[in-house]
């Protein structure tokens, strides 16, 4: 639901979502300022840059699905199964914005936590994302997805220093925001 809520957090929805949607842009935040993601971003060719946090992205999402359990203690697919049947009950959906709602619907009949396992995920993600781009075609295609790949070993030998980095921050995050008397600091912040 963060991509899809604009703004700061004020109330209107239950406490626990409007910290989910905090921290949400808190790891959004950190991770596009950590070394390992600039260094992954440099990694690609360099007319591609412009869409470089795009493609470290998908890549990081597959290669923890890959390995989903030496960081959970639960399958993938149980996982899966679980937080879609969490995020959909039907109580929540007033607080979805109607976009989030379609789009989690999607992702749960789709399988998508699942499918990002799949070993054609990212050249899959980047076409479609090209697609939706005004003007992504031209950074997602036959002609680009193999120099895309290429980088592809540099970014997932990246990842687990990363990830651990980024383990560290949200559990620290979490330690140190509560529900109610940080909330619009911490929106502020990520905000400016």
């Amino acid at each position: 639901m963060g991509d899809f809520v604009k703004g700061l957090q004020t109330g209107a929805r239950p406490p626990a979502i409007e910290q989910g949607i905090r921290l949400h842009r808190a790891i959004d935040a950190y991770t596009d300022q950590h070394p390992s993601v600039t260094a992954c971003r440099l990694a690609l060719p360099n007319d591609l840059r412009r869409v470089s946090g795009i493609v470290t992205d998908i890549a990081f999402d597959h290669f923890l699905a890959k390995t989903f359990t030496h960081y959970h203690p639960q399958s993938l697919q149980r996982f899966d199964q679980l937080a879609f049947e969490r995020l959909l009950k039907p109580e929540y959906f007033g607080f979805f914005p109607e976009q989030a709602l379609l789009t989690c619907q999607r992702m749960r009949n789709f399988k998508s936590l699942l499918r990002t396992q799949d070993e054609d995920f990212i050249d899959r993600s980047l076409i479609h994302i090209g697609r939706r781009l005004r003007g992504g075609e031209q950074f997602f295609n036959s002609e680009t997805l193999p120099r895309i790949t290429s980088a592809l070993p540099f970014i997932e030998a990246s990842f687990p220093e990363f990830f651990a980095c980024l383990q560290g921050f949200v559990d620290n995050w979490i330690t140190n925001h509560d529900l109610t008397t940080r909330a619009v600091t911490t929106d502020a912040k990520l905000k400016g």
